[in-house]
């Protein structure tokens, strides 16, 4: 994803361009640029920036450094980052939902088993 993406989500999160740069504490001009691929955000922003909009911050440094990284072998670096962040993310999904079907699987077959008999005394 481009730093473009994710500046704006956090605008769309913060209201506005201003409430996000005033957020960061950055200034809305250097923004400005980091949205239109001028200029990336340092590492420390970038982190800020993914904890507020609820994305990995690998991608976010990641994308920052895409801006201005000029070497080759070096950009390919950032790029795997993406890579690696949806190769984490589809691992937890998948052990989300075995864990859930594993976990509901002996409940459902425990009551239907089990009888309740519940007994109330006055």
């Amino acid at each position: 994803m481009e730093m473009k993406t994710y500046i704006e989500m956090g605008e769309t999160k913060a209201g506005s361009q201003i409430a996000l740069a005033k957020y960061l504490g950055q200034y809305d001009s250097g923004l400005r640029a980091v949205k239109g691929g001028k200029k990336g955000l340092p590492d420390a922003v970038c982190i800020k920036l993914a904890d507020y909009i609820g994305v990995d911050r690998l991608e976010v440094i990641a994308a920052s450094n895409l801006v201005t990284e000029k070497d080759e072998e070096r950009r390919e670096i950032f790029r795997s980052c993406f890579e690696k962040s949806k190769e984490r993310a589809t691992a937890t999904i998948i052990g989300s939902l075995v864990i859930s079907l594993l976990t509901l699987a002996p409940l459902e077959s425990r009551e239907a088993s089990s009888p309740v008999n519940l007994h109330y005394d006055k």
